[in-house]
């Protein structure tokens, strides 16, 4: 689908301008392209937004994507398409490409399973292992066909290796024969002909063949007749090789030629996924955030910056457009920064429906444009000979004719280049038009469109801060507020004379005077409010570090107490231990037949009931130990969970709790009723050894954490379930981050991971213990 935008407003937005800079941060031609030849496709921006975000999330997650060395195999493809073979070298970088893309190919399908957007493109992807091996086998790193690469080859080359042996040792005899015309003791090569080279005056003392001559012809190259017939051997297996190279290289061809059907698609995969990590690189590097169409409407850009100023230089702008208002009207002097405004915000609408990133604060919103006109600058039309106010108007035509409810004009100095009340009175006529169908962000200086805007409720005034004070613009935007030209206030400071200045104001109108007036009022009221503003953001900023200060404290606090708490309990735990065992083998003696046995088995349960009071232990009261019967409502002392016993099997209880039935020793639970009728209880048998017990956290602190997991890890132990969930959700990810360091650390848990799309995904966590 073609762009509906136009592509004279991209031009003089500097669209083209950015991408280059985005594209600079691909690792291949694909994904330079890619980003370069991107354009508003309003029916592909949600998509767009999808894979980046995702795309966002895996660098976060997993880190850098295995991008490497990724040729340019479009040459390589068009020859071979025309019929054409290709070299070693152009084989080996096509093998090489392909092996990156099997790594990349390998990583994303490890990462992307949860991510849709970026897994459609991952389908893409052709992993060509038998191409990879079959020339790697066959080519060397260095672009050279391997002896091995066939066997009618490896014997050429054996041959070839014994014949030059053989004529190397009888060049060493000849040299010696013919040292004294030797012009040097080289041995050179005319067209695959080893010869020597002898001096022209001896040229005639000996049989043999001559190959040319020197430039200065005292040299001549000279085939001694000995070694005519093993240079001719020489020559006939160097063809040989040649040939069995060119057979090679048609095979390896063919198979390349085989690999189009998926290798296409796979390097237009290739150069998705690399946009999409320059993308993502250029974000990190710019503070960039990637924004998804408003669905409110509602358009709001917090501390926006333009991608072509330095991030040293620049100034960012807050611009609000909200429910009702449809026209924008950017007024100051000139050279203060109004167009650059205009452009950094017409420039973030095209970045978001391009799916690029915005320099901008994370909640800023832009509503769904799917037309943007604009009319900057000084266009003039040489071939038609137009004035600079002619151009414009040209352009302004061609906008109200094809602008309609879903499209963003841009205007820049309208009614400039001509008589200031005609051009006033024709661009409030124009602006009336286009605000019966468009959203509207114009640029002026001319007070009748001013005063136009004050009138209108559906136009919202702006301005470009000017410090009339050292002379010089601030380039911040003020929404709600009128600018001024600041013409005369400025030629006083200069120095202008007194008499001028008062002459010169005498001949503005009194509705002029009176607006200039309340604009500089509501400018004094503003600085006013800004500088009281940044008091408060002063004094907040110093709360908030001592309140941070506080956390970090009681954060230290809580861990040292924990700390003391839990090698307390260990402590307690491992007295205890011993005590529990004892208890359940007087449990034991205590259902013996032999009197003598439970008379002893009591005893020692008084005794160990005397010992464990003095750990405090709640599961021993003042009256002789009891061991529980079915109907008799227990607690589990480590979790507090009740239940009813429905089964005694040896020394351990069944306890029904409603929905989960668990199977515990008596040392785990503590009498709390007493059923006064036998013949009541139940004697459900069941117990449930697999159930997947949760836990939901989701508005907890940090710090509490530790707490909170321990008590639930505890519970899991002690019901005998293998395996829980913890419900954080995803937020920020500091919960997350907070639940995964304490598992790490934790000697009760076996495994972690993150849920399953079907389990809550990232926002839950599946521990075993």
């Amino acid at each position: 689908m073609d762009s509906l935008f136009d592509e004279d407003a991209l031009r003089l937005l500097e669209f083209d301008c950015v991408l280059e800079d985005i594209s600079k941060k691909a690792i291949s031609r694909y994904g330079r392209e890619r980003i370069k030849s991107l354009r508003p496709l309003v029916d592909d921006t949600d998509l767009l937004y999808r894979r980046a975000s995702e795309f966002s999330i895996i660098l976060q997650n997993e880190g850098e994507p295995p991008f490497s060395v990724f040729h340019d195999l479009s040459d390589y493809i068009n020859r071979v398409k025309r019929g054409f073979s290709l070299g070693c070298e152009e084989l080996y970088r096509s093998a090489v490409t392909m092996e990156n893309i099997c790594r990349l190919k390998e990583f994303f399908e490890r990462v992307s399973s949860e991510f849709t957007a970026v897994g459609e493109v991952v389908a893409l992807l052709g992993c060509e292992r038998g191409f990879i091996n079959e020339v790697k086998k066959k080519i060397s790193e260095e672009g050279q066909i391997k002896d091995s690469a066939s066997p009618a080859l490896k014997e050429i080359r054996n041959e070839l290796k014994s014949l030059t042996r053989n004529l190397r040792g009888k060049l060493d005899s000849i040299m010696n024969r013919y040292k004294d015309g030797l012009t040097d003791s080289l041995v050179l090569s005319r067209e695959g002909r080893y010869v020597l080279p002898l001096s022209a005056s001896k040229k005639n003392e000996y049989q043999g063949v001559i190959h040319g001559s020197s430039g200065s012809g005292a040299t001549v190259y000279f085939e001694p007749q000995e070694l005519i017939a093993l240079n001719d051997s020489m020559r006939i297996l160097q063809s040989r090789e040649e040939e069995e190279i060119r057979r090679i290289l048609r095979e390896l061809t063919t198979y390349f030629f085989n690999t189009f059907e998926r290798l296409e698609p796979s390097l237009e995969a290739l150069g998705i996924l690399d946009a999409l990590f320059a993308t993502c690189r250029y974000a990190k590097k710019r503070n960039g955030v990637f924004i998804g169409p408003s669905s409110s409407g509602r358009f709001f850009l917090k501390d926006v910056r333009h991608p072509m100023i330095d991030d040293e230089k620049v100034v960012p702008i807050t611009f609000t457009m909200e429910e009702g208002i449809n026209g924008v009207f950017i007024t100051g002097p000139n050279t203060g920064g109004k167009t650059v405004a205009m452009k950094t915000i017409g420039l973030s609408v095209i970045l978001m429906l391009c799916g690029l990133p915005v320099l901008a604060d994370q909640t800023s919103e832009i509503p769904l444009f799917k037309k943007l006109f604009a009319d900057i600058g000084d266009e003039q039309s040489i071939e038609q000979s137009l004035s600079t106010f002619s151009s414009h108007v040209s352009r302004i035509i061609r906008i109200i004719e094809n602008a309609d409810g879903d499209s963003l004009v841009l205007l820049d100095e309208l009614g400039a280049g001509t008589d200031p009340v005609e051009g006033s009175a024709l661009s409030i006529a124009i602006v009336e038009k286009l605000l019966e169908k468009s959203k509207l962000i114009l640029t002026t200086h001319l007070t009748p469109i001013k005063l136009f805007a004050m009138e209108r409720s559906d136009i919202l005034n702006a301005s470009v801060e000017f410090d009339v004070a050292s002379l010089r613009p601030t380039y911040r935007l003020l929404m709600g507020i009128p600018g001024s030209s600041n013409a005369i206030e400025v030629s006083k400071r200069l120095g202008l004379a007194p008499d001028i200045i008062e002459r010169a104001r005498s001949y503005i109108d009194s509705d002029a005077r009176n607006l200039e007036a309340v604009i500089g009022k509501l400018h004094i009221e503003r600085s006013t409010l800004e500088e009281e503003r940044r008091e408060l953001q002063r004094t907040k900023k110093n709360l908030e570090s001592k309140s941070s200060e506080f956390e970090d404290k009681l954060s230290m606090i809580k861990e040292k107490r924990y700390g003391e708490i839990s090698r307390e309990i260990a402590d307690l735990e491992e007295r205890l231990g011993s005590v529990i065992k004892e208890i359940e083998r007087a449990i034991s003696m205590s259902r013996s037949s032999n009197e003598r046995d439970k008379v002893t088995a009591v005893k020692r349960l008084n005794e160990l009931r005397s010992e464990l009071k003095r750990f405090g232990s709640s599961s021993c009261d003042d009256g002789d130990f009891e061991i529980p019967e079915i109907g008799d409502t227990v607690t589990l002392i480590d979790s507090g969970a009740e239940g009813i016993v429905s089964a005694v099997d040896g020394d351990r209880v069944v306890i029904d709790s409603g929905k989960i039935t668990l199977k515990v020793p008596f040392s785990k639970v503590k009498i709390i009723g007493r059923l006064k009728s036998e013949s009541d209880a139940s004697s459900l048998e069941y117990v449930s050894e697999s159930m997947t017990q949760e836990i939901d956290i989701r508005g907890s602190v940090t710090e509490d954490v530790p707490i909170i997991i321990d008590n639930f890890l505890q519970t899991l132990k002690i019901s005998g379930t293998k395996q829980g969930c913890i419900i954080h959700g995803k937020g920020t990810g500091k919960l997350a981050e907070g639940v995964w360091s304490y598992l790490r650390r934790s000697k009760k848990v076996k495994s972690f991971r993150i849920g399953a799309p079907s389990e809550g995904g990232s926002g839950v966590t599946v521990v075993e213990v």
